[in-house]
This record gives C-alpha cells, structure tokens and sequence, in this order.
C-alpha cells in the first residue's frame, strides 16, 4: 500500500470537518468580522468620516489577537493530541514516515484555517461594500492576503510546537505562552535593551536596529503589512507608550523614513516584514519536527 504525507492531510481535514471544528471556527470568525466593521467608528479615538480602508485599518487592529487565536486553537492538538491519544502508534504502524506525518498534519490544519478564514473575509467584503463602500481591488485583495498570512503563519508554529510537546498541556504552555509573549513582553524587552545599550529610551529618531527588533514580533509584522497594503496605520493592542514620543506627535512624524538618521534599510522595509511572518511559520515546523523525530513515544 502507498501512502504519502497528502493521506495524512485529507484525514486532518476531513475530520475537522466531521467534528464540525472547521465550522465552529468559520462562524465565530464571521461573528468577529461583523462585530468588528458595524462598530468600525468607535476603534478611531476622534470622530472621523470611516471609509472602507479606515474600517479595514480597525477590523486589523483586532485581528491582530483573534486570527492568531484561532490559528493556535487548530493547530496546538494537531500531532499531540494523537500521541496522548494512542492514534499516533496506529498511524505509524502504516508506511508513514514521522516526516510524513508532521508534514500532513500541518498541510491539514493550515487548509482548515485557511478555509475558515477564505470564507470569513467572503462574507466581510459583502459588509464592507454595503457599510462603507466599495474598497479598492487591489488594497482589499492585501488586507485579505495579510490576514490569510497572519493565520497560516501562527497555525504553523501551533502545528510545530504540537510536535514538540509531549502532552496537551505542555503543547498548549508553550503555543499560548509564546503568544502572551509577543502581545505583553515583546515591546517592554526591545525597549529596555534599547536603554542598555544607548542610555536612554527610543525617541523620535532611533537607531535602525530598535526597529528591526521590533518587526521581528510576527504581530509587528502583520501590522507592517496591513498598513502597507490599507496605507493605514494599524495600532498595536494593547499599546505601550514607552517610547520617548510627544503623545500628540503627528502621524506623519511616526513614520519610519522619518524616524530614521539615513535611509531606510532593505531589513526595514514593507516586503521584509512578510519574510519575518514566513520565517515564524517555518522554523518551528522544522523545530518542532527534528524534535519529534527523535521523540520516544512511549
């Protein structure tokens, strides 16, 4: 009999359909969708005109926290859960490499979030153009790839760190805990390095290296580019203000040309933010399953 990783990701599938998890999740996203642009006015802290770019600006402010969310509850049980299980043993007794498994386990839980959400930002285009308008092709084609980007990108570390963990509870610390970190420490770190090393904390005009800290957050790099693609400023939830900066400084100050001494290096750019998202999709796959491979299973 010939099997192949392809096997393993139709089973994922299809089981998350038969759970109706894939279901779940597709109307709890389309719920936070909706709630999200109906109260798109009250994210702007002044009273403004909202268009359909300023309502997607606010919708990925709160996405920023909801689709990783979503991501880690698909993916955090993806190959632990069939190790606590005893399925695991019964899959391996198949030709299946551990390889083979990981891989399809992932591809499984990538297609069930990609699909919750594919669906979710159907149903918020239709809201969109019937609450502000129709929005650009191209700009909400970008919000639409970001945000698809940010999802696969947290079910992948989800998926990996699954592989690496040897129970639920393990893999759950370590999927949640890395998400707490990147929300509440991820800023307060940068910044107090920042102070070690220079003597004083960030200002108007930083040093390059502070930023590039900063975008290699996953959630600092969805918010580069979603506000690439909106030519929005999408805010950090929650926002810190530890940074020396006027709280009244004007927006075009803020921008990073203007930040920076010289010019804006290729490693601070729009496009090097997505790299940033990739790379915390691949490395704790590839982590995750070099650990796994020499997992006892016992």
């Amino acid at each position: 009999m010939t099997v192949s990783w392809q096997d393993v990701a139709r089973k994922d599938f299809e089981d998350a359909v038969r759970s109706r998890l894939l279901w779940g999740l597709t109307a709890v996203f389309v719920a936070f969708l909706a709630m999200s642009l109906l109260s798109a006015e009250q994210l702007f802290p002044e009273p403004v005109t909202v268009d359909a770019a300023m309502a997607l600006s606010g919708v990925a402010m709160l996405a920023q926290l909801f689709v990783p969310g979503i991501a880690l509850a698909v993916g955090y049980t993806a190959v632990v859960g069939e190790r606590r299980s005893g399925s695991l043993r019964v899959l391996l007794s198949y030709p299946f490499s551990r390889g083979e498994v990981v891989a399809g386990k992932l591809a499984g839980r990538l297609l069930v979030t990609g699909t919750a959400l594919a669906i979710g930002f159907a149903a918020a285009s239709v809201l969109v153009v019937a609450l502000y308008g129709v929005p650009d092709a191209a700009t909400f084609v970008g919000f639409v790839a970001a945000g698809v980007l940010l999802g696969l990108t947290f079910t992948a570390l989800a998926v990996g760190g699954s592989a690496t963990a040897s129970t639920r509870g393990r893999a759950r610390t370590l999927t949640i805990g890395s998400f707490v970190g990147m929300v509440f420490f991820w800023k307060p770190v940068v910044v107090g390095i920042y102070y070690v090393v220079t003597g004083s904390l960030p200002g108007v005009q930083a040093e390059s290296w502070y930023f590039l800290l900063k975008r290699l957050n996953p959630l600092e790099a969805y918010r580069v580019v979603a506000g690439a693609v909106l030519d929005e400023r999408v805010d950090a939830v929650p926002e810190f203000p530890l940074e020396d900066v006027p709280a009244n400084a004007p927006a075009e100050t803020l921008e990073l040309s203007n930040r920076l001494a010289g010019e804006v290096p290729f490693y601070l750019a729009d496009w090097f933010s997505a790299v940033v998202l990739l790379a915390w999709g691949l490395v704790p796959v590839l982590a995750g399953y070099r650990l796994f491979e020499d997992a006892d299973l016992g």
